[in-house]
């Protein structure tokens, strides 16, 4: 949402005040653009959607990482087991 500033009036009131007038316009120049630059930072309800998006994809790949993993840890662990149930049958 785009908020407008008015940097005649701004400049006007602090000339008003007793700011001298060059002051006053340079003053008001720097509000509007620290406000302009604030604005263009902020992010937009699209951003948000995109990196829930993207959070939920990054989820759903940990996921099938980890029980990829798991997968290969109970392989390991049973083949290392058989193996060692074989020796055992071979030692007398």
């Amino acid at each position: 949402m785009a908020v407008a500033f008015d940097t005649l009036t701004a400049a006007r009131r602090l000339e008003e005040a007793g700011m001298k007038r060059e002051q006053a316009e340079a003053v008001a120049e720097a509000v509007r653009s620290a406000a302009e630059t604030g604005r263009e930072a902020l992010a937009t309800k699209t951003d948000i959607a995109l990196l829930k998006a993207d959070m939920a994809a990054l989820k759903t790949d940990l996921v099938d990482r980890i029980q990829s993993g798991e997968r290969r840890m109970y392989a390991a662990v049973f083949g290392v087991g058989g193996l060692l149930f074989a020796a055992l049958k071979l030692v007398p």
